[in-house]
C-alpha cells in the first residue's frame, strides 16, 4: 500500500512539474513578445534565441536544465518540509509529555527555599506557590523521581520512577490523558482497583475472587479476563499502591491492568555485606502512550507520597515542573523564576533541557540542505554547457552586434539573461510542485510504518523561510552558471567572427 501511494505521488509530482515547466516557459516567452519594443537591447536579443527553432539540440540541453533545476529544487523543499515536520512532531510531543521549564536544586533534593547562608526559609509548598505567581507561568507541580527496576515475573526492566500529585499534574503535562487502559484516579486511590480486580477475579472463580471457590458461570462474559492473564493467577489480593507504565514498558514485561510487579530501589539499608536494595510491591493501574518510545519505555508514575516513602525522601521533592502559557518563550519565563530566587535554584526551560537533541536535527537539515543543494549545482552544468554551445553558434551573429556598436558588456548581458530565464522558470516551477506535494503530504498523509517511526502519517511542515532559501539559492547558483558562458561571449574578435559567419 505504501509503495502504490509512493508511485502516485511520484507520477503527479513529474506531470505537474512538465507541465509548469512548459506553461511557464510558454507565458514567460509569451510576456516578453507582449512588452515588444519596451524590451532592453540584451532581452530583446536573448529572446530571441531562446526561441531559435534550428537548433533543436540546444533547444533539448535548455529544457533539461530547466529540468534539472526545476527538480532539484522540488526536491530540497520537499525533503526540507518532511524533516521540518519530523522536528515538529517531535517538538509537540515533548512540550506535551514534559515540562516547559524545571525547577531544581544544585546539589540534589529540594527541601524548599534556600536562603542566602544555604539555609532553608521556606519548605517547597511554599517555592511552588512562588513559582505560580511568577507572570507567564500557567501551572507548576511538584514531582519526586528516582531510578529504579522493575520486576514482573521473571522480567527485569529499569526505570524512571515519578512521583506526582495527578490535580496539578496533569496541568503541566497531557501524558496521563492519553490512557491506553487504567484511571488517573486509581493513584490516589488504589482501592477502587482493588474492587474492581476482586470483582473480575469473582466473575472468573466464583466465591470470594481468591481462585478457590467453584467457577462461575460469568466467566464467560464479554468482560472476563481470559484465564491466562496474570490476573487470573495472581497469588494474593491486597490494596496496594499503583503506578501507571508506557506502552512500551508494558509490551517488554508483559504487564496488565491489575497486576502486581515489584520496583526495586538500590537506595536500601545497609547490610553485613553492604547496602541492601529495598523491594515494594506496586500495582498496574494504567498503560500510557506519549508518542515517544525512549519516554514510553522508562517513565512510570505513581503517588508522591508513596514515592517518598519507598526512596526515603521524607518530605523532599526532586524538582518543581512548571507549563507556561507560551511554550516558545519558556527561556524568558525561565528568567523571571531564576530572578524570583536570586539564582539560588537551577532554572531551566525545555529548550535547555532538549538542547542536544533539537542541536542535532537543526544540524542534520543544514546538511541536507547543503548536499541537495549540489543537486542543483549539477543542473547548472546543464546551463553552462547550453550558453556555451549557444555562444560557439552565434559567434558570427555575436561578431555582427558588435561591429554595429554593441558593447562587450552588452553582449555579455544577453547571455546572463538567458541563463535568468532558465533559472527561474526551473526554480518557480521546482517551488511550486515542491509546495503542492508537500501540501498534499500534510492534508492527504503518507501512510508509515507506526512500530517503525511511531506516528501513522508522514509529517510535513511547511516553512515559508526554507522555500525563500531554496529559491534564493537556486537563482545564486544558476546566476553563477552564466559566468563562464558570458566570458566566452566576451572574447570572439570581430572580424575573425565576420569571416567565419
Amino acid at each position: 500500500m505504501q509503495i502504490t501511494h509512493i508511485v502516485v505521488y511520484l507520477a503527479v509530482m513529474i506531470s505537474a512539474m512538465l507541465l509548469l515547466i512548459l506553461g511557464g516557459w510558454l507565458a514567460t516567452v509569451r510576456v516578453f513578445d507582449s512588452l515588444g519594443p519596451r524590451l532592453r537591447f540584451h532581452q530583446f536579443v536573448a529572446i530571441r534565441h531562446l526561441r531559435g527553432r534550428k537548433s533543436w539540440f540546444l533547444t533539448a540541453i535548455g529544457s533539461l536544465a530547466i529540468l534539472g533545476v526545476s527538480l532539484s529544487s522540488c526536491t530540497l523543499t520537499t525533503v526540507l518540509s518532511v524533516m521540518g515536520g519530523f522536528s515538529d512532531d517531535l517538538k509537540q510531543k515533548i512540550l506535551a509529555t514534559n515540562a516547559h521549564v524545571v525547577v531544581d536544586n544544585y546539589g540534589g533534593d529540594l527541601a524548599g527555599i534556600p536562603d542566602g547562608s544555604g539555609a532553608i526559609a521556606h519548605d517547597w509548598r511554599e517555592l511552588v506557590e512562588r513559582v505560580r505567581r511568577v507572570p507567564g507561568v500557567r501551572s507548576a507541580t511538584p514531582v519526586v523521581q528516582g531510578e529504579a527496576m522493575m520486576n514482573a515475573r521473571t522480567n527485569n526492566h529499569g526505570i524512571q520512577l515519578k512521583g506526582i500529585d495527578p490535580a496539578t499534574f496533569r496541568d503541566v503535562s497531557h501524558v496521563l490523558d492519553r490512557l491506553d487502559k487504567g484511571d488517573v484516579a486509581h493513584i490516589e486511590r488504589p482501592e477502587l482497583l482493588f474492587e474492581e480486580v476482586r470483582q473480575r477475579r469473582q466473575r472468573l472463580f466464583g466465591g470470594d475472587g481468591t481462585g478457590r471457590g467453584p467457577p462461575d458461570a460469568g466467566a464467560a462474559d464479554a468482560g472476563a479476563e481470559p484465564a491466562e492473564t496474570p490476573l487470573a493467577s495472581a497469588p494474593r489480593q491486597r490494596v496496594l499502591p499503583t503506578v501507571f507504565v508506557g506502552r512500551e514498558l508494558a509490551k517488554s514485561l508483559r504487564l496488565y491492568v491489575g497486576e502486581e510487579v515489584n520496583i526495586i530501589s538500590p537506595l536500601g539499608d545497609i547490610g553485613p555485606t553492604g547496602p541492601i536494595p529495598k523491594s515494594r510491591p506496586f500495582r498496574v493501574a494504567g498503560v500510557f502512550f506519549s508518542g515517544m518510545y525512549e519516554f514510553d519505555s522508562l517513565y512510570v508514575y505513581a503517588s508522591r507520597k508513596e514515592v517518598q516513602r519507598f526512596l526515603r525522601k521524607g518530605e523532599r521533592i526532586s524538582e518543581v515542573q512548571v507549563a507556561v502559557a507560551n511554550p516558545d518563550r519558556a527561556d524568558r519565563v525561565a528568567g523571571l523564576i531564576a530572578a524570583e530566587f536570586e539564582g539560588r535554584l537551577r532554572v531551566r526551560p525545555w529548550q535547555e533541557l532538549n538542547a542536544s537533541l533539537f542541536s542535532a536535527l537543526k544540524l542534520e537539515k543544514i546538511v541536507m540542505f547543503i548536499f541537495l543543494s549540489l543537486a542543483i549545482l549539477v543542473a547548472s552544468f546543464c546551463i553552462i554547457a547550453t550558453l556555451s554551445m549557444l555562444v560557439i553558434e552565434k559567434t558570427g551573429e555575436i561578431s555582427v552586434l558588435m561591429t554595429l556598436g554593441a558593447s562587450t558588456r552588452s553582449v555579455m548581458r544577453i547571455f546572463r539573461f538567458e541563463g535568468l530565464l532558465i533559472g527561474l522558470v526551473g526554480t518557480v516551477s521546482g517551488l511550486l510542485v515542491g509546495l503542492g506535494l508537500s501540501a498534499s503530504l500534510q492534508h492527504i498523509g503518507l501512510p508509515i510504518d507506526p512500530e517503525v517511526w511511531y506516528i501513522d502519517r508522514l509529517p510535513v511542515n511547511i516553512s515559508a523561510v526554507e522555500f525563500i532559501l531554496v529559491g534564493a539559492a537556486a537563482l545564486v547558483t544558476t546566476q553563477l552558471a552564466t559566468l563562464f558562458a558570458t566570458r566566452i561571449a566576451a572574447k570572439p574578435n570581430p572580424v575573425e567572427g565576420l569571416k567565419n559567419a
